[in-house]
């Protein structure tokens, strides 16, 4: 900075030769304009007026430097992760955000889902009143047609999820009655007695962690949680009773969720859980999607509830109706 204050203070000698010059030629200016004489101030001053020259030099351009326009933000992109052979639109029961096979944009989609559960493989239970704690391959005969419609109105980015929202519509009925505490199995056919129709809206959130990572999340509002009081002899109205629950309303509200991997053959593997919220001995829902890697669509639920628990089996298929 010294080196520079120096350049400046020669820079005025400089001018100051350059006037005498002047003078000699006669070229005498005006009293208005006519400036102290470079040559009569002390080294000194000539270094405090050359470093007052340079500070509102350097001062200027800064000051006259036109403000950057503010950055305007964009939203990002759809992410793209490719579709694959087996639809994503859900996971066994309950739907995802996406459309199809992974669709990853915005509009509607239709899924025809059918689901038997076929009975108890196994299940234990710690009831006071019961004879046997030990419960297996006791025949349930509970079949399940849904009609799946959403309408995607957010798509996946880099960070934010997939958005829907949609209706799940479905008819259940029974090649055989619940099991009683009384009379484990016997079969029925099919009429209005056994058969019963359920309605629930829905809003789901879907996002992947990974290319072959995906994790699900929803709440659901309607009849749902009574399909699940349909799987147990246990959640019966009659061992409700025993268990001193009477004149019982099964709530409307469920939260719902999920994890699939999709490995590299394409076929997925998940699990989701259905969780009613405030319903009489707390049941929860765990369905475990095996179906395509087994090449069999056989999946295993796994039915908790105070008091107890019971594995079943069951056979599940998903069609995509729209889009293809």
């Amino acid at each position: 900075m010294r080196t520079i204050t120096l350049c400046a203070a020669l820079f005025l000698f400089s001018a100051a030769g350059d006037r005498a010059h002047a003078q000699m030629m006669q070229v005498i200016p005006a009293p208005s304009t006519a400036t102290a004489d470079a040559s009569s101030l002390s080294a000194e001053e000539l270094i405090s007026r050359a470093e007052a020259i340079l500070s509102i030099s350097s001062a200027a351009p800064a000051q006259l430097q036109p403000a950057k326009p503010a950055k305007t933000g964009k939203p990002s992109q759809p992410a793209q992760y490719g579709e694959i052979r087996t639809p994503l639109s859900g996971i066994v029961m309950m739907p995802t955000a996406y459309r199809g096979r992974g669709k990853n944009s915005i509009g509607l989609g239709l899924d025809i889902n059918a689901a038997y559960f076929i009975g108890r493989l196994y299940g234990k239970n710690r009831y006071e009143w019961t004879v046997d704690k030990k419960n297996y391959l006791d025949r349930i005969g509970v079949w399940l047609l849904m009609a799946d419609a959403k309408m995607q109105i957010q798509t996946e980015g880099r960070l934010r999820p997939a958005l829907a929202a949609g209706a799940l519509g479905t008819l259940q009925f029974r090649d055989s009655p619940q099991p009683t505490l009384a009379q484990p199995g016997a079969s029925v056919k099919v009429d209005s007695k056994n058969t019963a129709t359920y309605t629930n809206a829905y809003l789901v959130l879907t996002k992947r962690l990974h290319r072959r990572v995906i994790v699900n999340g929803g709440y659901s509002d309607g009849d749902m949680p009574k399909m699940v009081y349909q799987l147990s002899e246990f959640l019966s109205k009659e061992a409700l009773n025993l268990n001193g629950i009477s004149n019982f309303t099964v709530p409307t509200g469920m939260l719902f969720g999920g994890l699939m991997w999709i490995p590299g053959s394409g076929s997925p593997i998940g699990i989701e859980v259905m969780l009613p919220q405030g319903a009489p001995q707390n049941p929860r829902l765990f369905n475990l999607h095996l179906g395509t890697l087994l090449k069999l669509n056989f999946e295993i639920s796994y039915l908790a509830f105070k008091g107890g628990w019971d594995m079943l089996g069951m056979f599940q298929f998903r069609y995509n109706y729209f889009p293809r």
